[in-house]
């Protein structure tokens, strides 16, 4: 047996009214509520809807055991030709707590019960993906892309030929795809503009960061925000290096709040890389105070990531620059991604 909490009993006291209802309304039609059909068209109704009810608060019961046993009285409620319905979300839920053998299981259930579900694919290429079969990932995401393309499955396929491929040219026209398929989804902006940044091909970069500010609500601070780190980065590659500072300096302050904010921060990865070139740079020009501080919003990111490896990486920087503003004849020289004193 398991427990249901309490958002849990909204529902089945919203289902039980529904049926109170749908019996008052019908007891006193007698000429529709005596005939067989119509009685087992009411009765699937409600089973229908208590099925589609079970499955919502299943997929957001953040509890694995109730989570299964709520999917489970879903499936006893439904005809066969639904079950699929269930198969899916219940392979998202192993997904999300990593099981993910689990997961290819139930979500191959579903794609054997409905062959056209797009979205099955999609969910089994990321997990394929997490249990090292890069192949099966990339069939999957073809054939969900296939059936119907969508900016996320262009997204993770870029990842795959980024990461495992090596085909940048396929990796850059699926970042492309997402965006022409959303102008809105940012997540496709930001390796992009990188890598246009990065192959000085900078008339690329600015044309697509143009078209993300472009499709930004100007009170969206988050994605605001990442659009000043990427214009930020791209004033680095260009060498224009007083926007540079200026633009991280602020990225760094509305990022700082946004972690006290929301207990996390945007994109940790990739900001922490960045900022460790503003340190970097700003140590070589000797600003240590101000390579300090950069390093320290960089642990505010390591601390809520619980990235043990990186904030003592961090500590040590900090440890170092210390030493730099408290003993002026000291020179530094940087040695794969860790700074060196040196008398």
């Amino acid at each position: 047996m398991y427990k249901i909490k309490n958002s849990n009993l909204i529902y089945y006291a919203l289902i039980i009214f529904i049926i109170v209802g749908v019996y008052i309304i019908f007891r006193d039609n007698n000429n529709t509520i005596k005939q067989p059909n119509s009685e087992n068209r009411i009765k699937g109704s409600i089973k229908t809807l208590e099925a589609d009810m079970l499955i919502n608060t299943a997929n957001e019961e953040k509890d694995l055991l109730v989570a299964e046993n709520l999917y489970k009285l879903a499936l006893s409620k439904l005809p066969e030709e639904r079950h699929w319905q269930v198969y899916v979300n219940l392979g998202h839920t192993y997904l999300d707590h990593k099981e993910y053998k689990k997961a290819e299981e139930n979500l191959t259930k579903a794609i054997k019960l409905n062959p056209n579900c797009d979205s099955c694919y999609q969910k089994r290429g990321v997990v394929y993906s997490e249990l090292n079969e890069i192949d099966k990932s990339l069939s999957d995401y073809n054939k969900s892309i296939s059936l119907r393309p969508n900016e996320f499955t262009y997204f993770n396929r870029h990842l795959l030929y980024n990461s495992f491929f090596n085909d940048k040219n396929k990796s850059i026209e699926d970042l492309k795809s997402a965006i022409k398929m959303n102008k809105k989804y940012i997540k496709a902006y930001i390796p992009l503009i990188m890598y246009y940044s990065n192959n000085n091909k900078f008339k690329e970069s600015h044309e697509y960061l143009n078209l993300l500010k472009n499709n930004i609500n100007e009170k969206d601070i988050k994605n605001n925000t990442i659009h000043l780190f990427l214009e930020s980065f791209l004033n680095y590659r260009e060498d224009k290096m007083e926007r540079f500072f200026n633009g991280i300096n602020k990225v760094c302050g509305v990022n700082s709040e946004y972690i006290k904010n929301k207990n996390e921060s945007m994109l940790s990865e990739i900001f922490l890389s960045v900022y460790f070139i503003a340190a970097t740079e700003y140590i070589k020009s000797q600003k240590f105070n101000e390579g300090l501080k950069i390093l320290e919003y960089s642990l505010e990111i390591a601390k809520v990531n619980e990235d043990k490896i990186t904030e003592n990486k961090i500590l040590k920087d900090i440890f170092f620059v210390k030493s730099l503003i408290k003993n002026k004849d000291y020179y530094y020289h940087y040695v794969d991604g860790d700074f060196e004193i040196n008398k």
